[in-house]
């Protein structure tokens, strides 16, 4: 019984992705090939609403509004005097800078000169320097951009 129901297992667990795979194949075939009678069918549906909004009368009551002057008076005025705001005068002084102290000299010991090294008669032969010569090697980047290029020149 229990090998039975492993075999059954085993066949639901196979049979699963085969399943997923014609199901993506049917996704492809749909997306390279689209049916194109299908529509929504309201997509061309016309709104036969009226032009403009209906009007409507009501009754109502007269009322009366009494005209009464809402704005007040004062009384007193007051007045500032402009020529009470003077300027102050503002003199320039030289500013004094404080001296620094002088700058102490110090003895120091002279150091003894590098011997001169064991190599420095001999030479080598070495290659010219990377710079002086082109790169000639191109990615992908390079590549397409070129291709590019030679596209949209073809017609010049």
């Amino acid at each position: 019984m229990v090998r039975l129901s492993l075999l059954v297992l085993a066949f639901l667990a196979l049979a699963t992705p085969s399943y997923a795979q014609e199901q993506e194949r049917k996704l492809v075939d749909r997306l390279l090939s689209p049916n194109t009678k299908l529509a929504n069918p309201d997509q061309n549906k016309k709104f036969t609403g009226g032009l403009e909004a209906p009007t409507r009368s009501a009754a109502t009551k007269s009322f009366y509004v009494s005209e009464r002057n809402l704005s007040r008076t004062f009384v007193a005025d007051r007045s500032a005097k402009t020529t009470s705001f003077r300027t102050r005068n503002y003199s320039t002084q030289s500013a004094t800078v404080p001296t620094l102290p002088p700058v102490r000299s110090y003895q120091t010991k002279r150091t003894r000169e590098a011997p001169p090294s064991a190599y420095s008669t001999k030479k080598y032969a070495t290659r010219d320097f990377a710079g002086n010569r082109p790169f000639l090697g191109q990615g992908k980047s390079q590549k397409a951009i070129d291709e590019v290029r030679q596209l949209l020149n073809k017609n010049k």
